[in-house]
């Protein structure tokens, strides 16, 4: 796990009803936008997945022009943000289409002191997909299936999964397998304090949530060894639909 991560917000500018955050009087938002989280694994492969789908869900506008907003990484004393953000400046550099970076929060920007440590700023970010806006979050529901979800990253996961329809307006996760972990047994066993030095790249940082998190994937990836077999039986997804009064994901079959 590592908060050394960047939000990465891709959008489409063009001439349309609502207008966006930063652009210009005669710029404004498709609605056609890809979000993720990249903390150094499927970069380019990434990069490459939401250009290719925001340029599809754009399809039948007005040309218009790809904006890219990178959020998250600190001074963290490994430098690991660091060459996380040269990584993917690269694997956006090579997309064969022009895209102009308008917001970069990053490093000494994403930084404060206190107590002589380096903290980010910001952990999180929504986006609104009506006019672009951008905003710092948090998000106390960490949304369906999450320990299911954290034991495929805890597990080696490198693909980074496009995880909803926005078609269908569901969520969708699975299906997928994850190798099995050696040793969870004693990592089970470990303090609270073992757990958060060695499974953490940043451990003085760490939100108050992180270890209840990591035990209770620990203890999913000890109950499902094999996914395949004991999660997605019918070889089938999760299918989460949002109810807008409650705002929870609610499961649905598809």
């Amino acid at each position: 796990m590592t908060l050394e991560l960047f939000i990465i917000a891709l959008e489409i500018y063009l001439s349309r009803e609502k207008p966006c955050l930063g652009g210009s009087s005669h710029e404004y938002c498709s609605g056609a936008v890809a979000l993720a989280h990249l903390d150094g694994a499927g970069t380019e492969d990434a990069a490459t997945a939401m250009v290719q789908r925001v340029t599809e869900l754009a399809l039948g506008f007005p040309e218009g022009r790809l904006e890219l907003q990178l959020v998250g990484g600190y001074s963290d004393p490994r430098n690991y943000s660091e060459e996380l953000f040269y990584n993917i400046l690269s694997a956006f550099h090579k997309q064969p289409v022009e895209i102009d970076l308008t917001l970069c929060c990053i490093g000494e920007l994403n930084t404060t002191v206190r107590g002589g440590i380096h903290w980010p700023v910001i952990y999180g970010i929504g986006l609104n997909v009506k006019t672009g806006e951008i905003f710092p979050a948090t998000f106390p529901d960490k949304g369906p299936d999450q320990a299911l979800r954290c034991a495929r990253h805890l597990t080696g996961g490198q693909q980074v999964l496009d995880v909803y329809d926005c078609t269908l307006g569901l969520l969708r996760i699975g299906p997928f397998n994850y190798d099995p972990l050696r040793g969870v047994d004693l990592w089970l066993a470990q303090s609270d304090q073992f757990i958060l030095q060695h499974l953490s790249t940043s451990p003085d940082v760490e939100l108050p949530h992180f270890v209840s998190q990591i035990r209770a994937t620990l203890k999913y990836i000890q109950d499902n060894q094999f996914p395949a077999v004991t999660v997605f039986r019918d070889n089938r997804p999760h299918y989460y639909r949002r109810d807008e009064g409650t705002g929870v994901w609610q499961p649905i079959r598809y």
